[in-house]
């Protein structure tokens, strides 16, 4: 193995040229305006730049994308990434490691994860892409510790299935801070801040647990798309100008635990058709609608448990949904009908 040493003004494709798999390029500070293109062959390469600000890869003379990686098990680090036409950063291949940068200021996605799987990134900053911050189209892969931020689309888009998204700020970001389109996705612990939809879930089993999601700017918080068996625990959801949580023509969904407070429209919402909900142990307060909605085509669902004050009212259940539902044990103080917090 080995360690090539790349110097400013030297060409980081032309150290591929003698690397072998396992080696080290480490790029020295500067700005290197090229297309980075790591070729198949080199599993196990580490590409390491000085830092962010400090090894910066420029596209502004440079078409199509900042890094393309075509090996698996490499390691990408310290590296500024701004101003290509295409992605910030493409990955065409799994299990590598993406870590330690700032992409932005490209004309398409920030980072590119494009049908792979097991892909780790990690601290990443995607800020001002011209489209998402991050799309992922591959299963298994992990987004630890990142922040996508001012992005024109999604701050975090995803369709493939089986992801982890752990500790991640989506803020400002024109569309959704974070979509889902992929089966069996984890979205835990993310700060989701300030873009025009917080979390929208487009597919079937997923896990939303302990997010703050908060002042969407003209979306719903959460919403759930005629979608089933998604488990929606521990959230804070506050001040948003849609609705706090929109369960929209989706079965066999769990809304457990959630703290839903003063957002512009409903608190918790049942509409579409929607059935066999699970709707328990909610703190639902200070909500310009009603605290929890059902409209008349909810059928089946289980409203038990819930905390509510302060709402317009706490719980309405329209015609004939205060029959075709269950209400129980709720802590509140206004109903439409009245019968439901009696």
């Amino acid at each position: 193995m080995a360690v090539i040493d790349v110097l400013a003004g030297e060409s980081i494709n032309d150290a591929f040229t003698n690397a072998n798999p396992g080696d080290t390029i480490r790029v020295a500070a500067g700005v290197f305006e090229e297309n980075v293109i790591i070729p198949s062959g080199l599993d196990r390469l580490r590409l390491l730049g000085s830092g962010i600000g400090e090894t910066i890869l420029d596209g502004t003379n440079s078409p199509g994308n900042g890094i393309a990686v075509n090996s698996s098990f490499v390691t990408i680090a310290g590296f500024t990434v701004r101003g290509y036409i295409a992605n910030g950063i493409l990955v065409n291949t799994s299990d590598n490691i993406i870590r330690d940068l700032r992409v932005q200021n490209n004309l398409d996605d920030g980072i590119d994860i494009n049908g792979a799987d097991r892909n780790l990134i990690f601290n990443v900053t995607s800020k001002k892409n011209g489209s998402d911050g991050i799309e992922i189209d591959g299963s298994n892969n992990y987004v630890v510790e990142c922040k996508f931020i001012k992005n024109e689309d999604d701050g975090i888009d995803i369709s493939g299935s089986n992801n982890l998204f752990l500790k991640n700020k989506a803020k400002g970001n024109n569309d959704t801070g974070l979509e889902v389109s992929g089966s069996g996705t984890l979205i835990i612990d993310n700060d989701v801040k300030n873009n025009a939809g917080g979390v929208f879930v487009l597919a079937n089993e997923n896990l939303i647990l302990g997010n703050r999601v908060n002042r969407s700017s003209s979306l719903d918080a959460i919403f759930l798309d005629g979608v089933e068996n998604n488990l929606f625990f521990n959230n804070n959801v506050k001040n948003n100008n849609g609705d706090g949580i929109d369960v929209n023509g989706g079965d066999f969904n769990r809304v457990i635990g959630n703290k839903v407070k003063a957002n512009s429209f409903t608190g918790i919402e049942l509409d579409e058709s929607s059935n066999v909900n699970i709707v328990d142990q909610n703190l639902v307060k200070k909500n310009a609608a009603p605290g929890i909605l059902l409209t008349s085509t909810a059928n089946d669902n289980a409203v038990r448990e819930n905390f509510l004050r302060d709402n317009n009212p706490d719980i309405q259940a329209d015609d004939p949904a205060d029959d075709n539902n269950i209400f129980d044990e709720n802590d509140c103080q206004t109903s439409s009908p009245p019968s439901i917090c009696s």
